[in-house]
C-alpha cells in the first residue's frame, strides 16, 4: 500500500508541476502580449505605470505558487506595487484548483481601452481564451506519458 500510495504521489507532483509551467508559459505570453507592443497599437506611456502594473499570479486551491514579475518601466515604480496589490486582491477570490490571474493594475486601463481606444488587456485576455484548450491538450498528453 506504501509503494501504491507514493506512486499516486508523485503521479499528482507531476501533474501539478507541468500544470503550473504551463500555465506560467501562458501568463508570461499574455504579458509580454500587453507590454510589449508596437507605439501605434499600444497606449502613450508616460510615466511608466500602466505598463509596469501588468502581470499574474497562479494559485492552486487558494494559495499563490508563483508571482510574475511586474518588472518596471520608466519611472513606473506605482504602477509595479499596485499591479501586484490588484493581482493579490483578485487572487482571493478563489479558493480551489489552478487558476491563472492577468491584472492590469492601474485603475485607469479600463479608461484606456474605452475612451482611447487602446489595447491594454482585451487582446491578450482573447490570446490566452485561444491558446487554453492548446494547453489543456498538451498537458494532457504530457500527463499520459
Amino acid at each position: 500500500m506504501k509503494q501504491v500510495n507514493a506512486y499516486l504521489s508523485a503521479g499528482a507532483s507531476r501533474i501539478q508541476t507541468l500544470t503550473i509551467r504551463a500555465l506560467a508559459r501562458l501568463g508570461e505570453e499574455t504579458v509580454r502580449l500587453a507590454r510589449d507592443r508596437a507605439p501605434e497599437l499600444s497606449w502613450i506611456d508616460r510615466t511608466g505605470n500602466l505598463r509596469s502594473s501588468v502581470g499574474y499570479v497562479i494559485l492552486h486551491n487558494g494559495t499563490i505558487v508563483v508571482y510574475s514579475d511586474f518588472k518596471q518601466v520608466k519611472q513606473g515604480s506605482e504602477g509595479v506595487k499596485t499591479g501586484k496589490e490588484f493581482a493579490l486582491e483578485i487572487a482571493t477570490q478563489f479558493s480551489n484548483e489552478y487558476v491563472l490571474v492577468v491584472v492590469a493594475g492601474m485603475n485607469y486601463a479600463e479608461f484606456v481601452e474605452a475612451r482611447d481606444n487602446k489595447d491594454v488587456l482585451a487582446t491578450p485576455e482573447l490570446f490566452a481564451r485561444k491558446e487554453l484548450p492548446k494547453m489543456i491538450e498538451k498537458l494532457k498528453k504530457q500527463v499520459a506519458k
